[in-house]
């Protein structure tokens, strides 16, 4: 395989599945975030415990719902 279609079958795979699952996936990684905070310096695990929070809501608010018309609405005054 190829990087394209690695690509592609990433993309095919994230989308196929629902944000919740996806952001159960994403919290997963505070799992070595909290090894790493207790073995070795908890002020870096502290800010990269808050780095992973930050990437974890990012990344659910861009797959999650969004509410109302937005682009492509045929109202001009909306």
């Amino acid at each position: 395989m190829d990087a394209t279609e690695n690509q592609t079958l990433l993309k095919s795979t994230l989308s196929n599945r629902s944000p919740r699952s996806l952001s159960a996936v994403a919290l997963l990684a505070l799992a070595p975030v909290a090894t790493f905070a207790l073995t070795q310096d908890a002020m870096a695990g502290a800010v990269t415990a808050i780095n992973v929070v930050l990437i974890f809501t990012s990344v659910y608010l861009l797959l999650s719902p969004t509410e109302g018309g937005g682009h492509g609405s045929d109202d001009p005054t909306a």
